[in-house]
């Protein structure tokens, strides 16, 4: 037998067996949180349906009308479509989100398709978005011929800086201030 003694920064031959016996659970405990983290991220890259869905409760949607209440921290997407044109909003809200009632409308008029999507709630505190987009599916070209953001001081955002505009889709830039959002307002052909 040895009299000598362990340092405190290194293990006790003993706790050098613990750790040895515990390996494999460390390991499968590991592995668990590889395949949570690989289904979120994979989950977070698969195409969005419309959520909630219509139909449930809390949701009117006529097929060119829809109404929705603003969740925090949950991706959704909200839909609406007319005569081969779908618009779509997706975002993920805030912690400042409280329910409140937004609303999306699908018009056509003279061969041009305006969707536009606004918060209808008008007591404060207004959702923040982590980030959003507004696609019109269908356009002529897939390309938006008008588009306006406006935040809930009246301010209208400007493209290019508040926000990007590629194609048949309006988004947030990567570096988006989290305003609250108003009015969104997209048109297409």
């Amino acid at each position: 037998p040895s009299n000598h003694k362990p340092s405190r920064n290194q293990p006790s031959d003993q706790e050098k067996q613990g750790d040895q016996e515990t390996s494999p659970d460390k390991m499968t405990k590991n592995l668990a949180v590889i395949v949570v983290l690989l289904s979120a991220a994979s989950v977070a890259a698969m195409p969005m349906e419309p959520h909630p869905a219509p139909g449930e409760p809390g949701v009117e949607q006529a097929d060119w009308r829809a109404s929705f209440h603003i969740m925090k921290n949950v991706d959704s997407v909200h839909e609406v479509k007319l005569n081969g044109k779908t618009c779509q909003f997706s975002y993920r809200a805030a912690n400042t989100a409280h329910q409140e009632a937004w609303e999306m409308e699908l018009k056509e008029e003279n061969g041009e398709f305006t969707c536009i999507i606004r918060d209808v709630d008008p007591s404060p505190p207004h959702a923040s978005f982590y980030g959003f987009s507004a696609h019109m599916f269908g356009a002529k070209q897939d390309v938006l011929v008008a588009d306006e953001v406006w935040d809930h001081a009246g301010q209208l955002m400007l493209a290019g800086e508040d926000y990007l505009v590629e194609g048949n889709t309006i988004r947030t830039t990567s570096h988006w201030d989290m305003r609250g959002v108003a009015t969104i307002t997209i048109k297409s052909e």
